[in-house]
């Protein structure tokens, strides 16, 4: 969707709110309080939007992802674009991978290969090859971590903002699911007996920094993740994300201002007034720093 898009029209005095960072949490913030009419600006201190998924060109024409190199669940993306009257796959490219990846297990016989494919019949095959007895555990591995994404989105896609909401009625059915005692190659084990099989649908947690056999059994759902809703690459590298959302944003009217260190944020008593930034005071009805 490339024509303008126009926030909502108020007759009130608009809320001024400056962002800190146009990485892509201050991005999807700005994009959704514009669409909303809220006046945004975003301090951004490098030159480029992005933060840590940021992409480098060469004069030579080549790009770089600084940080992530492939994107996962694009539901919720999909979600902040049409919030904002625009379409994702309109603004950016992205290619489902297929496979998603190759693994390589070296042993005493040679290499084993799995193509991690979503195609759960191939999928099948490629574990058969490998680990006959572990086949019958795919199906029942992709059933019950559908089931425990369902019970835990809600407490993954809302905020705690108080002790009340650990008692919710979400909360405590996701709770019940959650199996703190176990770890993700400990839970794997209902599913998959050889080792390599297991590793294939663990090593995810390396996302997280955290190894399969410390992270506790919810993170099962990552490689849920990538089979059932795809692992994409984004052509022109990862930092095509951000600059489709920095786009919508400014046809939204959102200001950036690059290459501009906040120093401060100004308080009266406990409430952010605005900021400090290159020597100026700025003045904002609110202050986000993501």
């Amino acid at each position: 969707m490339n024509a303008p898009l126009a926030a909502p029209y108020t007759n009130r005095p608009r809320a001024k709110v400056a962002i800190i960072g146009a990485g892509p949490g201050g991005l999807a913030t700005a994009m959704q309080l514009a669409a909303a009419g809220v006046q945004v600006t975003v301090f951004e201190k490098d030159g480029v939007v992005g933060g840590r998924t940021r992409t480098m060109s060469t004069p030579e024409g080549y790009r770089f992802d600084l940080g992530p190199t492939f994107f996962l669940y694009p539901r919720i993306l999909k979600e902040i674009f049409a919030s904002c009257g625009a379409e994702l796959e309109e603004e950016i490219d992205m290619i489902r991978l297929d496979p998603q990846y190759r693994l390589i297990f070296e042993g005493e016989g040679g290499p084993a290969i799995l193509d991690a494919t979503p195609d759960m019949p191939r999928m099948a095959e490629q574990i058969r090859a490998i680990a006959p007895d572990d086949v019958a555990g795919l199906e029942r591995f992709m059933s019950e971590n559908r089931v425990k994404l369902e019970a835990f989105r809600p407490i993954l896609e809302n905020p705690i903002l108080s002790p009340a909401d650990l008692f919710s009625i979400p909360m405590l059915k996701g709770l019940m699911r959650l199996r703190p005692h176990l770890s993700v190659d400990q839970d794997l084990r209902k599913y998959f007996a050889d080792p390599r099989i297991r590793l294939a649908f663990s090593f995810q947690t390396k996302y997280l920094g955290m190894s399969p056999f410390k992270c506790p059994a919810l993170f099962t759902i990552l490689s849920f993740l990538e089979y059932e809703h795809g692992v994409f690459h984004v052509r022109g590298g990862l930092g095509g994300v951000s600059e489709a959302m920095a786009r919508v944003a400014q046809r939204l009217g959102v200001e950036f201002r690059f290459n501009t260190t906040v120093d401060r944020i100004a308080f009266a008593g406990k409430r952010a007034i605005g900021l400090e930034a290159g020597g100026q005071h700025i003045a904002a009805d609110a202050v986000v720093m993501n």
